[in-house]
């Protein structure tokens, strides 16, 4: 800003100095003024310009962000869910194998059991 101060200042000084006339020094300095304010209007609207190609960048890079973080999110909810059938699997089968076992051990008890009778009818007194 200072430096802004500084080229007017210098540009104010030198056309007040000049030796014209003050008709033509005034035109001189309004022409003058009138550049530095196009020439401020075309940098403010390429500040405008290079600001807003900026943001549309930095918002297409968050959607990809976005895009992959629900991919992750969708991926990592899929294998959780994979893993809570593979539990629920091995837990109905390791359920199965615990029934088959009792059945078996039942079975046997009653096999024992009959085994035991037909002895005993067997037995001469």
């Amino acid at each position: 800003m200072s430096f802004l101060k500084g080229v007017l200042t210098g540009l104010a000084i030198g056309y007040l100095t000049a030796p014209r006339s003050g008709k033509d020094t005034r035109q001189k300095l309004s022409e003058g003024i009138s550049d530095l304010q196009d020439q401020w209007d075309e940098g403010v609207a390429d500040v405008k310009t290079q600001f807003n190609s900026l943001l549309g960048k930095a918002e297409e890079k968050a959607d990809e962000v976005k895009d992959k973080a629900n991919s992750l999110a969708n991926k990592a909810q899929n294998k959780v869910e994979d893993l809570k059938d593979d539990a629920k699997s091995q837990y109905n089968q390791e359920r199965a194998k615990a029934n088959y076992n009792d059945k078996v051990d039942d079975l046997a008890d009653a096999t024992k059991s009959g085994i035991n009778k037909a002895e005993d009818a067997l037995k001469f007194n």
